[in-house]
């Protein structure tokens, strides 16, 4: 199913961060992170329903990520708990958008690493990965419904939240000690929604192909109405900006 971390990359080069993550980030991500699929390479394009179902797995996965980091114990500054909070509100709010418009989450419970949010540099380089995933797949969703006059309002939207998944990368960089702004473009690693799968596989069935991350533990819940509704009651002292509005909603 995935081979995430499976081709000789181990914990500690996770971990290192800055150069030799970049460096993995292109070419290495391909092997290292299970992204499968060489660019460019002709194969049919994921139809909207697959895209939306499988956007908003992530989203939710995205979700349960961050609350349970937000209640970990990962000594982060109040800085960056609030980035947190104001990301989980993003990703509260995409998956929200997702439902509205029919998708169905692949699954409803998620498997992490057992020391995810408790290990900081741990959480910022799997979170990185995540994020970097997240921005694969929205720009591939954005190119699919680009290709079509009837989906070009949806296209507009996923570049939206891929504009967003990438900030919420950067953020997770400067967690991890790394230089937040270090790329030119957005990474274009995936060609179809669907390639997301092998890299967030573990996460979905606790199999990883290692134990590169250690044990993964779980299943790990998704958050409760009263959770969404308790980070949301700070939203204004967030200064987190509810106005902005998905380009489908406005078309």
């Amino acid at each position: 199913m995935s081979d995430l971390l499976s081709k000789n990359i181990s914990r500690r080069t996770l971990l290192k961060g800055g150069a030799a993550f970049g460096a993995i980030a292109m070419v290495g991500f391909d092997g290292a992170f299970g992204f499968s699929r060489v660019l460019g390479q002709a194969m049919k394009d994921d139809d909207l329903q697959t895209i939306i179902n499988l956007a908003s797995t992530a989203e939710l996965f995205a979700t349960t990520h961050y609350l349970a980091a937000i209640n970990g114990k990962l000594g982060l500054a109040d800085k960056q708990v609030q980035y947190l909070k104001a990301g989980f509100l993003a990703e509260q709010d995409h998956l929200e958008l997702l439902m509205s418009l029919g998708a169905k989450p692949v699954v409803t419970e998620f498997y992490v690493p057992e020391t995810l949010f408790s290990d900081q540099k741990l959480f910022a380089a799997v979170t990185e990965v995540a994020e970097t995933a997240f921005v694969g797949a929205y720009l591939a969703a954005t190119r699919i419904f680009s290709a079509s006059k009837d989906t070009t309002k949806y296209a507009v939207t996923t570049a939206q939240i891929a504009c967003v998944e990438a900030e919420h990368r950067a953020l997770a960089r400067e967690i991890g000690g790394n230089l937040p702004n270090n790329i030119s473009y957005a990474q274009y690693t995936l060609n179809n929604v669907s390639d997301a799968v092998p890299v967030l596989q573990p996460f979905l069935d606790g199999k990883p192909a290692d134990d590169s991350l250690g044990k993964f533990v779980g299943p790990v819940k998704p958050p409760t109405a009263d959770d969404i509704a308790k980070v949301r009651a700070e939203t204004e002292a967030l200064k987190y900006d509810e106005s902005v509005k998905p380009f489908a909603a406005m078309t």
